[in-house]
């Protein structure tokens, strides 16, 4: 029995990351008695084909409700891109601009540049920026910073650069806080932290104030470099400017403890961060267990969890663990051939309805049958069976039609 199913897991798997399962695969035919935009939502969360997703979109775009809903939009254009239909999400997406019945404000028109963004269309994200005042819509610097990130995310720095440089004349809108931010950020990204730096200095000649943001984004920027020395120096130099330090100078301090493998000093940090009435968050706890698991300490890397899963604010919310938690403790736990511990892990996240990626449960139900534990081998194939949709679907079918569960 161990061998059938150990055989059965050599079939190949994907090994991509489902971060969120989607919901029902096959497409529903709105019923004539249902609210029509309503149907057309729920047909298009679950419609796998983009011709027919693009239809059930544009049936329903005219209705306020249906673009006032922003999961919906961004659902449809991330599904349209995973099948490279630029096309389609040109198409949507011009249609959604030209509508009548949708808005002009800044914010549609930027939650529109935004979903170009994502889909790595930044050219047409450009194109939208250009178009607003022609539409009817004042730009301001809010539009400036989308269209700023939009560079960013598309790793297009020198275009940014040149952007933010002409913004005041061609544009009229002069960079504030914000644009100066997201430009820190892109000269960070591109290696180019002591820049950053010294734009930190010109800023009050522009008229603009830096803040502990500002200075997060430039230690970040050291940290990421793998400058150390400079880290620690220009930790220093926010001390003696009398900035307050806040949870991401935290988060700095502790993804840069635990990248040099002294986590146990990083976890001090979060009580000289309670001390200081700074309250961590979902980064703070994550960045310390992916630290011990680094180290090979996946005890300590689950007391951490355990800490995350107990932490109370003052306000009475949480901090809940996400997709990145639990994946970085079931690689480790199965690293350390902890499988049971593996199980219990494997198990939470599916109830919070993510797929750990398949190669570590693969580890997972391979140690589970080399320790003769067939009956929670058994647990996790039928798991994660129930819980597959879309193209994940027929890797796992494959796994039980190999093994009678």
């Amino acid at each position: 029995m161990a061998a059938a199913l150990r055989r059965s897991l050599r079939i190949p798997l994907f090994r991509r990351h489902f971060s969120a399962l989607s919901t029902a695969a096959t497409a529903t035919s709105p019923s004539p008695s249902s609210d029509p935009i309503s149907a057309a939502k729920s047909a298009i969360r679950s419609e796998s084909d983009p011709d027919r997703l693009v239809s059930l979109f544009e049936s329903a775009a005219h209705d306020p409700s249906f673009y006032d809903d922003r999961p919906i939009y961004r659902l449809s254009i991330q599904k349209l891109a995973r099948h490279h239909r630029p096309d389609l999400i040109e198409r949507l997406l011009e249609g959604a601009k030209s509508n009548p019945d949708s808005p002009k404000s800044e914010g549609f028109l930027l939650r529109l540049l935004s979903l170009y963004s994502e889909a790595g269309m930044p050219d047409h994200a450009v194109r939208t920026f250009e178009a607003m005042p022609g539409l009817g819509c004042r730009r301001t610097e809010r539009s400036l910073c989308a269209l700023l990130s939009a560079f960013l995310k598309n790793g297009c720095v020198d275009r940014l650069q040149d952007v933010f440089d002409r913004a005041a004349d061609e544009y009229g809108i002069a960079p504030g806080i914000a644009s100066y931010n997201v430009l820190l950020r892109a000269l960070c990204s591109s290696n180019k932290v002591e820049k950053a730096r010294a734009l930190l200095d010109e800023m009050p000649d522009m008229g603009v104030e830096p803040d502990i943001i500002c200075y997060n984004t430039v230690l970040d920027g050291y940290l990421k470099k793998g400058d150390y020395s400079g880290f620690h120096e220009f930790l220093e130099e926010i001390s003696r400017k009398k900035f307050s330090p806040n949870v991401g100078t935290f988060n700095c301090r502790i993804a840069a403890l635990c990248a040099q493998g002294k986590s146990f000093q990083a976890e001090e940090l979060l009580d000289v961060m309670k001390s200081n009435r700074i309250q961590p968050n979902r980064s703070s706890f994550n960045t310390l267990i992916d630290g011990f698991h680094k180290e090979g300490n996946m005890d300590s890397a689950m007391k951490v969890f355990e800490r995350m899963k107990g932490f109370k604010r003052p306000d009475d919310t949480g901090v809940s663990p996400d997709f990145k938690t639990y994946t970085t403790l079931l690689q480790g736990l199965v690293e350390k051939e902890e499988f049971a511990r593996g199980v219990e892990i494997c198990k939470e996240c599916l109830e919070k309805k993510w797929a750990p990626p398949f190669e570590d449960v693969k580890r997972l139900m391979e140690g589970l049958m080399k320790s003769s534990r067939v009956n929670e081998a058994k647990d996790v194939i039928s798991w994660m069976g129930k819980e597959m949709k879309d193209d994940a679907r027929d890797a796992w079918k494959k796994i039980e039609e190999a093994y009678t569960l």
